[in-house]
């Protein structure tokens, strides 16, 4: 997107050193959250998965004792 705002497309190279050193701090404080970001992911994926099937279960008695 800032690419775009420049006139470049997102030439890393061609950015402005304010830029670069603003970017840098912000991708290099978050990176060790990626792997526990990835994790909580998998583990949302997992409830989630687990709530749908309790649903379809529940809907399904629901249905069946009429």
């Amino acid at each position: 997107m800032m690419g775009h705002m420049w006139g470049n497309y997102g030439n890393w190279d061609q950015a402005p050193d304010y830029m670069k050193q603003m970017m840098q701090k912000y991708y290099g404080g978050t990176a060790p959250f990626l792997g526990f970001a990835g994790v909580m992911e998998f583990i949302t994926w997992i409830l989630l998965v687990i709530l749908l099937i309790a649903a379809i279960r529940y809907l399904w008695n629901k249905g069946g004792g009429k």
